[in-house]
């Protein structure tokens, strides 16, 4: 990890890149790229590899970069890797996820969305959908994410305010297409009727879709909504396998994350959260605003 001379050099620690996280590094490459002295490193580790993620951190201290810019792996490493930079006065960015707690000591900030938010938005226009009634299957992401249980508590709270609504089944699939297709299979090969499913990411609903269609039902039988908008899932919106998703902007979490990171480093004062609104698409919006 040795450090470019004459670069303010900011090390990533993220998880492995796929999908929205896929976006969302090539966002922070190109916003660094276009910043004149500005260069990133980039490190991976599994979800949930924790104790990789730290000592990814501490070489990079050692390597003595300008900053940090984490995307946690598991909830459990935060409160080490939040000491390691105060006790070093890092200047400390999590992007995407990252403790929510109400202030943090040291030169620290969060580019967050409101995954709360997300599942209210995503749920709120399948009820409109389905007339406020219907059997509903949610499909969770990874549970070291807080994306997980804030966006399916939304999805949760707009459902129970309809009492025609009924959650008949629920299962976790890490984010993964294919886990996700694989637990919807076994739900439909079970006779398990559904008018909805619900995923906490765009991947897994394709990953719905693909398996709906693999059962041989046609693609308005079950409203499959997702969330973050990836080129993907858009396509999977225009060819009506999906039936909304919810946009989630990879380039201006990126773009936010580098430019606080840089502020930090000039000692310069940032919103600590700074929140990164999500938008709603569904099939009757141009999804062309989107693929931007």
């Amino acid at each position: 990890m040795a450090t470019p001379a004459l670069a303010t050099t900011i090390g990533v620690a993220m998880v492995q890149p796929n999908g929205f996280t896929q976006l969302l590094r090539d966002g922070i490459e190109s916003y660094a790229k276009s910043v004149p002295g500005v260069a990133v490193q980039f490190v991976y580790a599994p979800e949930g590899a924790g104790e990789t993620q730290i000592e990814q951190v501490r070489q990079f201290i050692t390597a003595k970069v300008d900053a940090l810019l984490i995307l946690p792996v598991d909830p459990l490493a935060n409160a080490t890797i939040t000491r390691l930079a105060q006790e070093t006065d890092i200047p400390l960015v999590y992007a995407n996820n990252g403790p929510r707690e109400d202030w943090f000591a040291g030169r620290i900030a969060f580019v967050l969305p409101n995954d709360l938010v997300a599942g209210r938005l995503q749920m709120r226009k399948l009820a409109q959908m389905l007339d406020g009634k219907g059997r509903i299957a949610i499909i969770e992401g990874h549970p070291s994410h807080s994306a997980t249980a804030l966006r399916t508590r939304g999805v949760k709270e707009v459902a129970a305010a309809f009492p025609g609504f009924s959650v008949v089944a629920e299962g976790a699939a890490d984010w993964d297409r294919k886990k996700a297709a694989s637990l919807v299979a076994g739900w439909l090969a079970k006779g398990l009727a559904l008018d909805a499913i619900v995923a906490n990411n765009d991947e897994m609903a394709i990953g719905a879709a693909d398996a709906v269609a693999a059962a041989g039902l046609p693609p308005d039988r079950i409203l499959i909504g997702g969330v973050d908008a990836t080129p993907e899932g858009l396509t999977a919106m225009q060819r009506k396998r999906m039936a909304v998703t919810v946009y989630q902007d990879a380039g201006l979490q990126a773009r936010r994350a580098i430019d606080d990171a840089l502020k930090l480093i000039r000692h310069e004062t940032v919103q600590q959260y700074d929140w990164v609104p999500f938008e709603l698409v569904t099939d009757r919006m141009s999804t062309t605003h989107f693929s931007k």
